[in-house]
């Protein structure tokens, strides 16, 4: 490719319009131009300007739920002679500033597992990227704290009421991509650990009655005792009450139900007027044409991923798929007639994504096809 035809992929790349033909091609130029040449910043002002231009692509490509328009490619090409630098400088902060290697989809081999990746959206608009903040403070200010800990979860903590400048309306957010896991701590002490392509919103501080936030994935909470302020969680329709206890919700917003497993403690779920209060090692499944539904089950399965593995019992091919998609950020196409054959079977999400197929084609007899970010289940 010459000059002309890079900057016009890098303005549609930057724009989203470009076919996923264009898209691999230029990605697969980035990838070419890193292992042919030592790229360095000529200076901070460079790397901050490629980091404006390319906070857009990034954005929405990891969170396109909401995407602000913060800077365009053209405005880099303020001489040709410059293409080469941006071009190769984008393409080591798309490397370097991704949440997990599984977002380097341009190279042709087995995706990677995530890690720990989030972006934490402040109730004043200010967002962090978490992974890559440093360890300690990553923000002060107003009567509240966040600091990361060498784990790379976040505490975050009210340090001063009304009287310090903390205001008690508006929410945070916090997201993390397919492919990615995170840990924060609430300013109650409640701990929640989030699961691939999720999303827990919450208030800068609780006040009130209730301890209320808004889940909409799969997260594992250890809520902080507080019997005078219950606390609550709105997941698709589904309403869990609970004072102090530890579960596991799952709330994907492509699944239709909600699938609530109590571990310790005590928990009320709600699904409009019908509710159910759960003891340890039960699962509640709430939608709004089931109602409320509860069962036993061996808690280990609805909270393997907590630990780190991928564990199926009974399952169908289509949910053990929907569960890999997230996990590997990869999509997911079927070829032929959907077997209805259920599977079981346990294996670590450390390992790479073309050893779990492996393991999933020995138990099933499925055949899969692995193209960059995609896998083709031909049954």
């Amino acid at each position: 490719m010459n000059k002309e035809e890079i900057l016009d992929l890098l303005v549609r790349y930057e724009s989203g319009i470009c076919s996923k033909k264009e898209r691999a091609m230029l990605e697969q130029w980035f990838a070419t131009q890193l292992h042919n040449h030592h790229w360095e910043w000529e200076n901070e002002g460079e790397r901050q300007l490629v980091k404006r231009a390319m906070q857009h692509a990034i954005q929405s490509r990891l969170f396109p739920e909401k995407v602000a328009s913060i800077f365009t490619v053209k405005r880099i090409a303020i001489a040709a002679s410059l293409l080469i630098f941006c071009a190769a400088a984008i393409g080591i902060y798309l490397i370097r500033h991704s949440p997990s290697p599984v977002e380097q989809f341009y190279i042709s081999e087995a995706v990677a597992p995530g890690s720990n990746a989030a972006r934490l959206t402040l109730a004043d608009g200010k967002t962090i990227w978490l992974d890559d903040a440093e360890i300690g403070t990553v923000y002060h200010k107003k009567g509240i704290a966040i600091t990361k800990q060498a784990d790379g979860g976040i505490d975050y903590k009210v340090t001063g009421g009304s009287a310090g400048g903390v205001s008690d309306e508006g929410n945070n957010v916090i997201s993390v991509p397919r492919g990615g896991r995170y840990q924060i701590t609430l300013p109650d002490g409640t701990k929640v650990r989030l699961n691939s392509a999720t999303t827990l919103t919450y208030p800068v501080t609780f006040v009130g009655g209730e301890r209320v936030v808004s889940l909409i994935g799969e997260a594992y909470f250890e809520v902080a005792k507080n019997a005078a302020m219950p606390f609550k969680i709105h997941a698709n329709g589904t309403h869990i009450l609970v004072t102090g206890t530890e579960f596991n919700v799952a709330a994907y917003s492509d699944e239709n139900t909600v699938k609530t497993t109590l571990i310790n403690g005590r928990v009320e779920v709600a699904q409009g007027p019908q509710k159910a209060v759960l003891t340890p090692g039960q699962q509640a499944i709430s939608s709004s044409h089931l109602g409320v539904q509860t069962k036993n089950i061996d808690t280990d399965y609805a909270i393997a991923w907590v630990n780190g593995d991928f564990l199926f019992e009974d399952q169908d091919i289509q949910t053990i798929m929907k569960d890999i998609a997230r996990w590997y950020n990869v999509d997911i196409a079927f070829e032929g007639k959907i077997s209805s054959k259920r599977f079981g079977g346990t294996y670590t999400r450390s390992k790479g994504l073309e050893e779990l197929l492996g393991y999933l084609e020995s138990l099933s007899g499925i055949h899969f096809n692995l193209q960059e970010r995609r896998v083709t289940v031909m049954m």
